[in-house]
């Protein structure tokens, strides 16, 4: 959802991140979290933040639809679509980072038993977040739900990265033996793809069953995320 391009990635360094696994005497696993949509309900979040941004640069109100097309997409084709140029990126980047940020200690949620979800794992694998929203933004979110105990490692979207790119970095500095990635579009599952990693779909996110086609196994609670990745994590063993 969040986007700027200007942010870099978040998070300890990937040694520390695999020594938080509790007794790991292998190679760990990786699970790579979406925030938006698979952590964070934060679909009315998001088009109260793009419509605030909008009207402050001059474009007016835009409709609900239009806002919500861009939970999803990364800043340079939010731009692209509503021809925001190189002088007002700044200023878009800006605006947009400082409203997410407030939003989220205003108004910011979790899907119900995420918490949970997390804890269970954290035994057993590295978890990181993965964001196309700013560091900042994704950091807020963590600071907010209080699961920085969980969450190892965290970036936004750094312009010039992809996504897979980023689970590649982390997946050869941890040596992973296996990657998994937890999201809601199908985005998500391409770069999954892309990463080599095992793709989980939620359907309790902003994807429907369709668009989430491709993934090796959808998942309609956190509970079921749970049980998903730990049978991942016992086959990998």
């Amino acid at each position: 959802m969040k986007q700027t391009g200007e942010m870099n990635p978040g998070g300890m360094d990937a040694v520390r991140a695999a020594q938080m696994v509790p007794g790991q005497t292998q190679r760990p696993v990786l699970i790579v979290f979406d925030l938006d949509g698979t952590i964070a309900d934060s679909q009315e979040l998001a088009r109260i933040s793009f419509k605030r941004v909008f009207a402050l640069m001059g474009f007016g109100e835009i409709s609900d639809e239009l806002a919500d097309s861009f939970n999803g997409p990364d800043a340079d084709e939010v731009c692209r679509v509503m021809g925001i140029g190189p002088d007002r990126r700044p200023l878009y980047n800006r605006l947009l980072d400082e409203t997410d940020v407030e939003l989220v200690r205003s108004a910011g949620r979790m899907f119900p038993g995420t918490a949970q979800m997390l804890a269970a794992l954290a035994p057993h694998a590295v978890l990181s977040i993965l964001t196309n929203g700013t560091t900042s933004y994704c950091e807020a979110n963590i600071a907010e739900f209080a699961i920085a105990p969980y969450i190892a490692l965290h970036s936004g979207y750094v312009s010039g990265v992809t996504k897979a790119q980023r689970i590649g970095m982390w997946a050869r500095e941890l040596d992973a033996r296996r990657v998994i990635v937890v999201g809601d579009r199908v985005t998500d599952i391409e770069n999954a793809r892309l990463a080599g990693a095992y793709a989980v779909g939620v359907t309790y996110g902003l994807g429907t069953r369709e668009e989430l086609a491709g993934a090796d196994c959808l998942c309609g609670t956190t509970d079921e995320v749970t049980q998903a990745c730990l049978r991942v994590i016992r086959e990998s063993a």
